[in-house]
């Protein structure tokens, strides 16, 4: 939880319709910020936000939260202005606004511009490249010039056997015929309406990719199967062949599902190891459990070891980089061998090579029998186990 002037937060809060009062909207944020009505409104219309304007920031979803802040960034028409990965939670037509943005602003006030960012499609208006690897600079030059490049992913990809092998011991034959039945869905945010009388069916075994711009529902439908979002009681919903709110306590759901987001991200206990993050999901809340099988041991090394990262008993959550600290989420997802696997944007801030190494991941380890349900806006991110779709 963390709190500001007005109100306490909390990580499922922008899902509750009903717990609304006393927390800053859009325009108080953007006038506390720098901003005053006028350029606050034309700011958000210039990113294709302006309706988001008397909204209550903490509802937004990770696309429009990314594009608040770079609103508040761009108050005041600054000088210097740097932005570190800004694309990050952007659909594709908000990414193209972004560098619009950016282009006419570095032409009409001559505004001196870093952007930090793996995008192989900056804006225009970049004119120079710093490319860096393991905090040593590789190359600086012109952009139109060829840049150096970091050493080529890895062509073959390492997946530890103890990874491999526990995810094969998973039972060949669920119980269940569909993990996921959705009837007429429809959920509202006042007089909102976010998704609208959805039917969706999601077979055992299947992998699917949910896509859609920024505020269309994707982060909305994953709450509701994970039983995050209080209005999933008044709706119908059946997962592993029975229907929500029958009985059933909220862990009952968690124990079978792997689950990351942003919004998870965001809220995570810094103040853990690696070595403790990843346990966590063991318990599906954010402590590790206070014993371990054996088997769960050798898993957890496994990961650690696909992660190559330092310190991972000694280091805290917060010390590592964003990138780093998704990667960990991810692999928190995945201790418990689940049948059903959640991702939403789980790739948000990992570099290229990286993404590659866990598309690679999912294929080799995820089996014909464990579903997992896949949000991103970026094409090039969808494990190649994905076949189906859902656009939103």
């Amino acid at each position: 939880m963390f709190s500001n002037a007005n109100a306490v937060h909390y990580y499922q809060q922008r899902f509750n319709a009903f717990d609304s009062d006393g927390h800053l909207t859009v325009r108080d944020y953007l006038l506390a910020n720098g901003h005053d009505d006028n350029s606050a409104r034309a700011t958000l219309a210039s990113l294709g936000a302006e309706h988001l304007l008397n909204l209550e920031r903490i509802k937004l979803s990770s696309g429009q939260t990314r594009k608040l802040l770079l609103a508040k960034a761009l108050a005041g028409q600054p000088e210097l202005l740097i932005i570190d990965n800004p694309y990050l939670g952007l659909d594709a037509p908000s990414r193209h606004q972004l560098n619009e943005i950016l282009t006419a602003l570095t032409a009409k006030n001559k505004t001196s511009l870093i952007l930090i960012a793996n995008s192989e499609n900056p804006p225009a208006c970049i004119s120079h490249r710093l490319h860096l690897h393991k905090g040593r600079v590789i190359s600086s030059g012109p952009e139109s010039s060829s840049p150096g490049q970091a050493p080529s992913p890895d062509k073959d990809i390492f997946i530890d056997e103890a990874i491999l092998r526990r995810f094969s011991k998973e039972p060949t034959s669920p119980p269940y015929d569909s993990v996921i039945k959705l009837q007429d869905v429809s959920v509202s945010y006042g007089d909102k309406p976010v998704l609208d009388k959805l039917n969706w069916v999601v077979g055992t075994g299947e992998k699917w990719l949910v896509s859609g711009n920024n505020g269309s529902g994707k982060s909305t439908l994953l709450s509701l199967i994970y039983a995050d979002h209080p209005q999933a009681y008044a709706n119908q919903i059946y997962l592993f062949d029975h229907r929500r709110g029958r009985g059933e306590s909220i862990w009952d759901i968690k124990r079978r599902i792997g689950f990351t987001s942003p919004e998870l991200h965001s809220f995570f206990d810094g103040s853990l190891t690696a070595r403790q993050v990843i346990l966590s999901g063991l318990n599906d809340n954010f402590r590790p459990p206070a014993r371990v099988t054996p088997q769960q041991s050798e898993l957890l090394q496994g990961l650690l070891d696909f992660s190559r990262l330092d310190d991972t008993d000694t280091k805290t959550f917060r010390q590592f980089s964003t990138g780093e600290q998704r990667l960990l989420l991810l692999l928190r997802a995945l201790i418990k061998v689940p049948p059903v696997l959640l991702l939403d944007e789980p790739f948000q801030g990992l570099d290229p090579a990286t993404i590659q190494r866990c598309r690679h991941l999912l294929d080799a380890v995820l089996t014909p029998q464990q579903t997992l349900i896949f949000i991103s806006h970026f094409r090039e991110e969808v494990p190649e186990t994905v076949t189906k779709e859902l656009k939103l």
